[in-house]
């Protein structure tokens, strides 16, 4: 198995997927760092990619000889043993290869659950921002930052109280024309709009410079579903995610 630089060479592996885009294509872009690991440099059939996330994407053909031990090998012997904090979520872009995970996964005790993928209803949205009330007391601000070991700038529009940052929205990756959306609030201003004032300025942004914005989230995050729901997005797909983190399932 091969780790390779170029990555920009194995796009068209990944081109059947249709959710967590910005995840995959930042890595595969290059605004963040990522491992892609394929059974041939020349004539690739699988690919692994590895984001700094734990967010994970196979790709290629479900259906050649001993994909399943091939990709255990990957991901259990090649890329979880030699990292210090052993956990991946491991998606796949359809249900040949979701099935070869569920093989791999049950050799290593692991556990599947679902992730909720919306997409955005662009007449929703305008609905939002015209019944929009501005917020009293707080300030909104816009800015472009690099954080967390991006190496391109990414839209963030952060709410102060004051000098104190109680909420934010940002992009923070980027890729395809993509923004994989991030919000949080700060515990004692939770439930008075920050975090939708904050997404509304954020997703006004991504579509003014032409980038789609997405929004996934686990199904106990009920709250973020709603503030989904609240902002326009809809419920686009349920997709499978497999899970393996050490001190749940065992050792390798």
């Amino acid at each position: 198995m091969n780790i390779v630089g170029n990555k920009q060479k194995y796009f068209p592996l990944f081109n059947e997927y249709k959710h967590n885009i910005p995840v995959i294509y930042s890595s595969l872009e290059g605004q963040y760092d990522g491992e892609l690991i394929v059974d041939s440099v020349d004539n690739a059939q699988i690919a692994v990619l590895f984001t700094p996330f734990a967010f994970h994407y196979v790709a290629g053909n479900p259906e050649i000889t001993n994909v399943v031990d091939m990709l255990d090998e990957i991901i259990f012997k090649q890329y979880l043993l030699q990292k210090e904090k052993k956990e991946a979520i491991v998606f796949s872009p359809n249900e040949k290869w979701d099935k070869v995970l569920d093989e791999v996964f049950a050799k290593h005790r692991g556990i599947k659950d679902g992730r909720k993928v919306f997409c955005l209803n662009n007449d929703k949205f305008k609905e939002v921002q015209s019944r929009r009330v501005a917020l009293v007391g707080v300030k909104n601000l816009l800015s472009f930052e690099q954080a967390n070991g991006a190496r391109k700038e990414y839209p963030v529009s952060r709410i102060f109280d004051g000098e104190k940052c109680i909420s934010f929205c940002s992009g923070f990756m980027l890729g395809n024309g993509h923004a994989e959306i991030d919000v949080s609030t700060e515990e004692p201003y939770r439930g008075k709009g920050y975090a939708k004032e904050a997404s509304i300025t954020l997703i006004n942004e991504l579509l003014r410079i032409g980038i789609e914005p997405d929004w996934c989230t686990w199904p106990y995050r009920i709250e973020s579903e709603k503030l989904a729901i609240s902002l326009g997005f809809e419920l686009s797909s349920i997709i499978s995610a497999h899970i393996w983190v050490e001190e749940e399932c065992g050792k390798i």
